[in-house]
């Protein structure tokens, strides 16, 4: 069955569970159990769009099967991975997942793509591995969840020749720095940015011949900007925010920044972080919306996405005392508000289906179908048929 046969399934359910209150307002829950009420417009743009997070995972130690929470990971175990399983993180809505990590170590860093890649041989009547252009556009008639390896430095690249061999294993985004500085350049918690590195540079030049996206979401302005003249092909943003929104964070974006990735004819993906989105209390899902509409208005709608850095069961699905403790061990550029109970979910956005409330609020923002479906997947499919 395919995503659009399942989604119609329990939309036809749904509305029979409802009968016939909800029918004027042409607004039913679409998920058993849950109280979430969507329109038919927003459940069928996701239905018709090939919906993509930039930086999304499904597995982070921590699903949900039968309605109950599990730690339980697929990497060391991929037959435990069930139909359910799949079944579950299809109904979110998101077709395609950049699962990147943090792993910088080279030994790791090929560790983990052997258990990604094992997974995806393990599960392959569920999950497709999305590494060239050709596999974007078949992808929805397969009936099968996209995953994108991608990782979240590029500390992993001893020298030139690594771009092209974690290219064969599947790797086709690659974050340039993480939030500190390393042999290419500075990330954006570094005091003073000094900027790419020539062999930061030569690193860059490689990525773009083999076919492997460059990602500066977590660089250093100066860094940022340096990557995005060096660089031939559109350069991404996978997962930030707006400074001028959130202004004085350094892992928010600059306009001059946006301005630049527009121009690289890049994508700019909006994450659902709490501390990204606004510095003080109440983060609710219009700020996040805000940071949209900023970049559609500053460089235009066509270079927008999105990019959660979130699971699709966030943190509060774990007790109240482990977010505390979260919290307290978070880096102090992370504790940027007063709510003790929540470091990075927002709340309406801290469940699977949230794709289908950000739906929601951008028809509500008088967004077209056609702006929606580029803004959930489209850009994002775009850019990387271009690149990989």
């Amino acid at each position: 069955m395919k995503r659009r046969e399942f989604l119609g399934t329990v939309t036809t359910t749904a509305v029979g569970a409802a009968a016939f209150p909800y029918i004027n307002s042409n607004s039913y829950p679409l998920f058993a159990g849950s109280t979430e009420r969507y329109s038919s417009k927003a459940i069928s743009i996701v239905e018709e769009t090939l919906v993509i997070d930039m930086l999304g995972s499904f597995q982070d130690d921590i699903h949900k099967r039968n309605g109950k929470l599990l730690i339980e990971t697929w990497l060391e175990q991929p037959a435990s991975f069930t139909e359910e399983d799949f079944r579950t993180i299809q109904s979110s809505g998101i077709d395609v997942f950049a699962m990147g990590d943090l792993l910088p170590e080279y030994d790791k860093m090929i560790e983990y793509m052997a258990r990604w890649n094992g997974f995806i041989a393990s599960n392959s009547t569920y999950i497709e591995r999305i590494d060239t252009p050709q596999k974007l556009d078949t992808l929805s008639l397969k009936n099968k969840l996209g995953l994108l390896l991608t990782f979240q430095d590029s500390s992993h690249f001893r020298t030139e020749k690594d771009v092209q061999l974690f290219r064969s294993f599947g790797q086709v985004v690659s974050q340039l720095t993480y939030n500190g500085a390393n042999k290419l350049g500075s990330g954006s918690f570094v005091p003073v940015d000094n900027g790419l590195t020539q062999y930061g540079a030569a690193i860059i030049r490689e990525m773009n011949r083999v076919g492997m996206g460059v990602d500066v979401s977590h660089c250093g302005d100066r860094t940022l900007l340096d990557a995005m003249e060096i660089s031939s092909k559109p350069v991404l943003i996978t997962h930030a925010s707006c400074r001028a929104l959130n202004p004085g964070y350094p892992r928010a974006k600059t306009d001059e920044a946006i301005k630049k990735m527009a121009q690289s004819g890049g994508v700019m993906g909006i994450a659902m972080l709490r501390f990204m989105i606004r510095d003080q209390e109440p983060v609710t899902m219009d700020h996040f919306l805000d940071h949209i509409d900023y970049v559609s208005r500053l460089v235009g709608v066509e270079h927008v996405g999105i990019g959660s850095d979130m699971s699709l069961w966030t943190e509060d699905a774990y007790p109240l005392e482990t977010r505390k403790k979260t919290l307290t061990n978070a880096p102090k550029e992370y504790k940027c508000h007063s709510n003790e109970n929540f470091l990075i979910s927002i709340e309406g956005l801290n469940h699977p289906q949230r794709t289908f409330d950000v739906v929601e609020g951008l028809l509500k923002r008088n967004y077209s179908k056609e702006a929606i479906q580029n803004i959930v997947g489209h850009n994002f499919k775009r850019v990387l048929k271009e690149l990989i």
